[in-house]
């Protein structure tokens, strides 16, 4: 997928693009709409003394008018499809990292621990994408060695007397092994923005 792309794949982050471009190009419209009008105004009243001055004729006069405003129309037609095109893009840069982000936190969310983000270099997002792989590069030694102490608590507690207190460690040992488990530090995966992961 090409990083000049103006719309993002993801459903979600297209309408949140489409909903930052929308109000900029109505309000760029209407500044538009708003200069053209006090122009038409302007040429109509030059026009005006015009036609009086040198007894130009009502088609003539009409024909000066049609030319300004086609003219303003062109202009407005291509500042909107060039701001819009600008502003998609510019909104693209902002949302296919975000979306690469939130793509990588629902993978950890699911206990996904290998996965890593790998943004473009120079992304305005680059710095948070390097502090969660930092994140999850210390969370996943922290939960290693939790991981290895429950076994250790587990082979001392199979050791223990049957009695209440160590039946019970027993089952606490083997109760946080089972929990940690839910968490994978393998197998690495690598989440990139505007591309398919890979291992």
């Amino acid at each position: 997928m090409s990083r000049a792309r103006l719309l993002h794949a993801h459903q979600p982050a297209r309408r949140r693009q489409v909903r930052w471009v929308v109000p900029m190009l109505a309000l760029l419209a209407a500044a538009t709409l708003t200069t053209l009008a006090v122009q038409y105004r302007v040429s109509d009243q030059t026009v005006g003394t015009e036609f009086f001055r040198a007894h130009k004729t009502i088609s003539h006069t009409g024909a000066l008018l049609q030319r300004g405003f086609i003219l303003g129309a062109v202009v407005l037609g291509v500042t909107l499809v060039a701001v819009g095109g600008w502003a998609l893009r510019l909104t693209h840069r902002i949302v296919a990292p975000l979306h690469t982000l939130h793509h990588a936190l629902d993978a950890i969310m699911g206990g996904d621990l290998g996965v890593r983000v790998e943004l473009h270099p120079g992304d305005e997002f680059q710095e948070l994408g390097q502090s969660v792989n930092c994140l999850v590069e210390q969370f996943g030694a922290t939960l290693a060695r939790v991981h290895t102490l429950a076994d250790g608590v587990r082979a001392a507690a199979a050791n223990l007397p049957r009695d209440a207190g160590g039946q019970h460690l027993l089952e606490l040992a083997t109760e946080l092994d089972r929990t940690l488990d839910f968490f994978r530090l393998t197998p690495r995966r690598i989440v990139r923005e505007n591309g398919p992961s890979r291992t």
